[in-house]
């Protein structure tokens, strides 16, 4: 990969990822860190705050290094206090999804062994998990939306907050700006040079099924962040934003969006959710320079009144990955970023939380369109058959990594520490992916879609990321996702779900669908049943929920 025209970024070394940032943002002195609305959060402030923190932890809750303490709060500035905080301790982290059922978030926070927990207050009144949360018998951190609030707006806004609190009932709850208030000024001793420990439990995709907590070091973290740098590099810092719209309980939210750009001496505004007309707004007051996120995400931004502008102009790196982008699309996408003066394209890249995040990218000057691009250096990225050997370039086959950014293994009760990594004959550490994809002789790799979800019609298969990336070319098509049906006698065919940018003659789209398909594509990939909805389901990550279409 070629590293040129930037090369920024700090070797990773021995650092974990506190230390990491620190020595990475120490030679641009006070700058403004983080934003909260339209509050400014200068970087001393940041690291006061995180030493507060620490502070708390060692001395009011005991953590000491190899502890567990779980983060279930959406992205905030408070997330990323307590994760450098609990780092500098050598406290793993456990992030929580902040829409995680109270079942499912009782389970996670038992099976990791957390001692401590912190939540959002007004998370409760939404979710109705207050008395999850108060079952657990943890010590509770409470943060408020407040906590980074203008003064004149903390006030108001802080009251009517502890109202709610006192109605939801939380026990065992400590307030988070109660803390950082208590401690201020005040710093504890750390665990230094400790990059092969567990720094975090971050949860997979589960898109295929029941996620697994996976186990990265504050190495993988850190190579991830310092093998990415040369991508680009903050040219004012404290002035360029970077827009967080990724959550911090995934890897490309953590790792790329949050500690990448805070290393980076970006100015990162964190969004609890997804709001397209925010984001708008923020690109129109702020120098925006980069933002990251999944195909879906851009799509909405795309669609938005507003996000086409000159203001576009600031920005010099949008990268997308987490899913496929049609080539439809991104031509359109890229078209309105060139209309605005800017040298950025949105750039298609791939990677896998077991890899510590991103692995493969297209940048501004190397970028092969319809591709993920090349692996970044130091990685190993090849196309395996089912028996687990290199396959000739141009064949579909499944993507394998290797490298110094690669997990640790999945958490288990009592399964091997390296579980879920797959050695070679010669010894070596692979993540097999569950994607498909392909090299072509340049050496540029091509997403092909999850191995899970192809589809075998007498004997072909029929891969969905060619029809859905085929509808993406019809105007009257705002969404699809095509799975596995069955006729009444059992027998597979292709469903087709699509969503309609405006309401029309059904019956007339879905012949036109059925005949592009038949003219593009071979004829086991024609969908034989076409079910338009309002809008088709999402994960949290703004993903099509394809299996429970499949299940529907």
């Amino acid at each position: 990969m070629n590293t040129e025209p930037f090369s920024n970024m700090i070797e990773s070394k021995n650092y974990n990822c506190y230390e990491f940032y620190l020595a990475a943002t120490e030679k641009y002195g006070d700058y403004k860190q983080a934003q909260h609305m339209d509050e400014m959060v200068m970087r001393s402030k940041f690291i006061c705050d995180i030493e507060a923190l620490a502070t708390y932890f060692k001395k009011e809750l005991g953590l000491k290094k190899g502890d567990v303490y779980s983060i279930f709060v959406p992205s905030d500035i408070e997330s990323f206090t307590a994760f450098y905080a609990l780092n500098k301790l050598g406290v793993i982290v456990n992030f929580i999804h902040p829409l995680l059922p109270d079942e499912a978030l009782i389970e996670t926070v038992k099976e990791s062994g957390s001692k401590g927990i912190m939540v959002l207050g007004l998370l409760g009144l939404k979710q109705h998990n207050v008395d999850a949360v108060n079952s657990l018998g943890l010590p509770v951190l409470l943060c408020r939306c407040s906590d980074y609030a203008s003064p004149a707006k903390k006030a108001s806004a802080g009251a009517g907050e502890a109202l709610l609190e006192k109605i939801l009932g939380y026990k065992n709850a400590t307030l988070y700006k109660d803390v950082v208030k208590k401690y201020e000024g005040r710093t504890v001793e750390g665990c230094v040079n400790n990059c092969d420990d567990i720094a975090v439990y971050l949860n997979g995709g589960g898109t295929t099924g029941k996620s697994k907590t996976i186990k990265l070091t504050n190495k993988a973290i850190n190579e991830n962040v310092h093998k990415l740098g040369y991508i680009d590099h903050i040219e004012d810092p404290g002035e360029e934003a970077e827009i967080i719209i990724l959550p911090f309980f995934h890897a490309f939210g953590l790792v790329v969006a949050g500690h990448m750009a805070l290393c980076n001496a970006a100015r990162i505004i964190p969004l609890m959710q997804f709001d397209a007309k925010l984001v708008v707004k923020l690109y129109k007051n702020n120098r925006v320079s980069g933002i990251g996120g999944i195909p879906n995400m851009f799509k909405k931004l795309y669609n938005t009144p507003g996000f086409d502008g000159p203001h576009l102009k600031n920005t010099r790196m949008m990268f997308v990955g987490g899913d496929d982008l049609s080539p439809a699309f991104l031509e359109a996408f890229n078209g309105m970023l060139e209309r605005n003066g800017t040298s950025a394209r949105l750039r298609q890249g791939y990677g896998l939380t077991e890899v510590g995040s991103v692995c493969c990218v297209n940048t501004n000057w190397v970028y092969k369109d319809g591709s993920i691009g090349k692996p970044l250096e130091g990685l190993r990225m090849e196309i395996w058959d089912d028996d687990h050997k290199p396959v000739p370039d141009g064949e579909v086959g499944e993507i394998v990594i290797s490298g110094s950014t690669m997990m640790e293994g999945y958490l288990t009760d009592d399964g091997p520490k390296d579980a879920g990594i797959y050695y070679d004959e010669e010894g070596t550490p692979w993540v097999l992916s569950g994607d498909l994809g392909y090299k072509d002789e340049d050496g540029f790799f091509y997403f092909y879609g999850r191995k899970k979800r192809i589809i075998i019609i007498s004997g072909y298969n029929v891969y969905p990321v060619d029809i859905e990336n085929l509808m993406d070319t019809l105007p009257f098509i705002k969404e699809s996702c095509a799975v596995r049906g069955t006729t009444p006698d059992g027998k597979p065919l292709v469903r087709l779900y699509a969503s309609l940018k405006t309401k029309g003659d059904e019956e007339e789209y879905k012949k036109i669908i059925t005949d592009t398909c038949a003219k593009n594509l071979n004829q086991f990939s024609v969908p034989r049943e076409i079910i338009f909805m309002d809008e088709l389901p999402h994960t949290p990550l703004e993903k099509v929920d394809f299996m429970k279409l499949e299940k529907m």
